[in-house]
């Protein structure tokens, strides 16, 4: 994730960092709503409509966190219903998962994490990056009482969700960034929820977690500290994509446009005041976390410009990623941004909606 895109999200969960150290809550307020600054130009692209049915979109976290409730914001906010759509939300407990679905053909559209996808298709999975929910990496790398520094990490237990997903990628980072072989430390795999509950009671020394996540287990165990920042660490990265299998996006490219017509009208509505409480209570009932908790950690979001407004994928952090990749050795093959996305549709949908200006992805 390049620093030059960082302005906001750097600074906002600069203060978070503060914020959990201490165990305090996150910055308030909202922005302005996006309606007034995006309006379709006179030759915006026509709409396609959709036929009345059903289609599946995988969510790659069960429980979500706040960050990842763009769908769920459409479909209660009934802009899947606008496009003739009735949403199935297929929860898997990770983006792996989630990927691997997408590629089977089963889903209509899959979020995920962005390394996943990029691994796939550098062999052989036939899906392109259509859009994202959450350009940028908000996470921390947080720790039990037992790290105080990077050399810490030696011979501890690293929670994890599965082999190659955002955590298991994330912690990797910080062992090269500590000069710790994997090897010198266990892997735990947990869930989603569980990775939080592994931590809190000790039975891992670290996890990968969500701002909602660490004001969670802070509560829970006052001694979890954040040891870094990822916003922080990496450069140029993407984090969030969603995907479509690419003979879906030739035989039914309409579907796919209807979907993400939804969506992007879901993460526009994040940053209307106006939404704030209902999307607060639908967040409380989704994530399952206190209504504090929510609250400041939508509020941080909303701040941080944590969800798109355009078209969500910049080139830099798709080929920050793929660089990633390459130097952990998880992919061989020479990838470029055109290779992994497809941005025809979302352009489109752009061209309908209207471009929010001086909003950067």
């Amino acid at each position: 994730m390049g620093k030059r895109h960082l302005g906001a999200l750097g600074l906002v969960l600069a203060v978070l960092a503060t914020a959990c150290s201490s165990g305090g809550g996150g910055a308030g307020g909202g922005a302005a709503s996006p309606a007034a600054s995006a309006s379709p130009g006179a030759s915006a692209a026509a709409k396609a409509t959709c036929a009345s049915k059903k289609v599946t979109i995988a969510v790659p976290v069960t429980p979500p966190n706040v960050v990842h409730l763009t769908p769920y914001v459409a479909d209660a906010f009934g802009y899947f219903r606008d496009e003739n759509l009735t949403a199935e939300l297929i929860r898997f407990e990770g983006g792996v998962g989630s990927l691997r679905a997408s590629a089977s053909g089963a889903i209509d559209l899959a979020g995920t994490s962005s390394e996943p996808v990029i691994d796939g298709i550098a062999n052989g999975a036939d899906v392109k990056i259509v859009y994202s929910y959450a350009p940028n990496v908000d996470v921390s790398f947080a720790v039990g009482p037992k790290i105080k520094t990077m050399a810490d990490l030696k011979g501890k237990v690293m929670g994890v969700q599965e082999p190659g997903g955002f955590a298991d990628v994330m912690t990797r980072i910080i062992l090269k960034k500590a000069g710790i072989d994997p090897k010198e430390v266990t892997f735990l795999q947990t869930t989603t929820a569980g990775r939080v509950q592994a931590l809190a009671t000790g039975n891992a020394d670290t996890a990968v977690l969500h701002i909602d996540q660490v004001k969670t287990a802070q509560k829970a165990n006052p001694q979890i500290a954040v040891l870094a920042n990822m916003w922080e660490v990496l450069t140029d990265y993407q984090y969030a994509v969603y995907v479509a299998p690419t003979q879906t996006l030739k035989d039914d490219p309409t579907t796919t446009e209807c979907i993400v017509r939804a969506l992007m009208r879901a993460n526009r509505a994040m940053y209307d005041p106006a939404n704030r409480t209902k999307i607060v209570d639908l967040g409380v009932q989704q994530t399952k976390a206190d209504r504090d908790v929510v609250e400041s950690t939508f509020d941080l979001l909303v701040k941080a410009k944590a969800w798109p407004q355009n078209e969500g994928l910049l080139k830099a952090n798709i080929e920050g990623t793929i660089a990633s990749e390459k130097g952990f050795g998880k992919i061989t093959k020479d990838l470029k941004f055109e290779d992994v996305t497809d941005l025809s549709i979302v352009k489109k949908v752009i061209a309908q909606l209207g471009a929010v200006k001086d909003f950067p992805y």
